[in-house]
């Protein structure tokens, strides 16, 4: 009788046209967009609404750091997320006033795949970068900052990304940059590639993204450069891991 009543109803209302022009249709104002922008839009506006934490520690990039839950894999409550899928040097610099408001002791930096990947002008990403750093020096002077290296892809799994040879071209200036404001430089490129200098195939599922195993081997890369306080801590949350050693390849992988 459902089935009758409903074929009756969609008969009415035009039949299969009807069908077609419902299940078309979008809402208007999400139509031009694209859901990479969509979640870039919700996951900025939760960032705006969350209550903030005194003197956090900020994990700062695109998709590689809003990835993982670096307050759970180093066990430090005062770590925050503000990584976004999609982001660019463009969209950090247009977003750090916010987050400097904050006065964070230390931020974690990795941006800059996307750029490449979108072949953004490489002399623009290296200003922009400049800019990120220089506005950290000016607003947040005491901030302790850790420019971490853009990471390798894997071109077999992620054909349409830029080139290593241009990504590591890219962290050379990255390097200089971070010398050049006092800064520090991680080098987490070289821990995830195999002996074609590209990213290991046991790290990643498309070529560009991480897995738990490499998100352990960045851990052990930063833990010792992240701060803690001694104080409300037990032992056991205030030790240091000893960081994971990257896999020996065997015959069989």
């Amino acid at each position: 009788m459902g089935l009758i009543l409903a074929v009756v109803l969609i008969a009415k209302k035009g039949g299969i046209p009807y069908i077609l022009r419902h299940f078309n249709s979008t809402p208007a104002k999400t139509s031009s967009q694209s859901w990479v922008e969509i979640y870039y839009q919700h996951r900025q506006s939760l960032f705006e609404n969350l209550t903030e934490v005194s003197s956090p520690i900020i994990f700062l990039g695109d998709s590689l750091t809003d990835s993982c839950e670096w307050n759970e894999i180093l066990n430090h409550p005062q770590i925050v997320n503000r990584g976004i899928m999609g982001d660019t040097t463009d969209g950090v610099l247009n977003r750090l006033s916010p987050i400097l408001a904050s006065q964070p002791r230390q931020i974690f930096l990795m941006i800059g795949i996307n750029d490449l990947a979108r072949k953004k002008d490489f002399s623009g990403i290296l200003v922009n970068y400049q800019q990120i750093l220089a506005t950290i020096k000016q607003q947040s002077p005491q901030t302790e900052v850790y420019v971490q290296s853009v990471l390798p892809i894997n071109p077999t799994l992620f054909e349409k990304g830029p080139s290593n040879e241009m990504i590591r071209n890219l962290n050379t200036q990255l390097k200089r940059l971070s010398e050049n404001y006092s800064y520090s430089y991680i080098d987490l490129h070289s821990q995830l590639v195999d002996e074609n200098q590209q990213l290991d195939e046991r790290y990643t599922l498309d070529g560009l993204h991480l897995n738990g195993t490499a998100y352990l081997i960045w851990k052990g890369a930063i833990a010792n450069y992240v701060q803690r306080d001694t104080e409300g801590l037990d032992e056991e949350s205030n030790r240091f891991p000893n960081p994971p050693q990257p896999l020996t390849p065997t015959n069989d992988q």
